[in-house]
């Protein structure tokens, strides 16, 4: 199972699907419905679409990992979560990564154009305004599952 994950998000981030907004377009492009959630079959496509040949098994799988809740369908917030790329901690931790070293790389998601350091409500507002949140709800949400908070 860890391998296909593995395959999976290696595709994700090919294809620019570095950060919570990456991941959100992934989703969206999968969710040809716009249902707001993967179907066996959308995600099923989606995994085709990203050149990935698992076997059937594989997928069924993988699907029903992802899908933490059993609802039968995968979630944005369970998507974000499987397919996000481990978080800085651990490199901190190891030694690899010093805590200004965190920090700057946290900081540059949101920094757009001159990296002063600093994130400014309109850098905030447009990262996380194409990542299909509807309300605030699901952002508070999405943030408490990516952040791990």
């Amino acid at each position: 199972m860890a391998d296909h994950i593995t395959e999976l998000r290696a595709k994700c981030l090919e294809r620019g699907a570095s950060g919570i907004h990456g991941i959100s377009r992934t989703f969206r492009n999968m969710d040809v419905d716009h249902s707001n959630w993967l179907s066996l079959k959308e995600f099923r496509n989606g995994i085709k679409d990203f050149g990935l040949s698992f076997p059937e098994s594989s997928v069924e799988e993988l699907f029903s990992y992802i899908d933490k809740d059993g609802q039968h369908g995968i979630l944005f917030n369970e998507f974000l979560e499987a397919l996000r790329p481990s978080m800085s901690q651990t490199r901190y931790i190891n030694g690899e990564m010093t805590e200004d070293q965190i920090l700057r790389s946290f900081l540059d998601v949101f920094d757009q154009g001159v990296k002063d350091g600093t994130v400014t409500e309109e850098e905030f507002t447009n990262y996380y305004s194409g990542a299909n949140i509807d309300t605030d709800e699901e952002f508070v949400k999405m943030m408490k599952t990516a952040w791990k908070i």
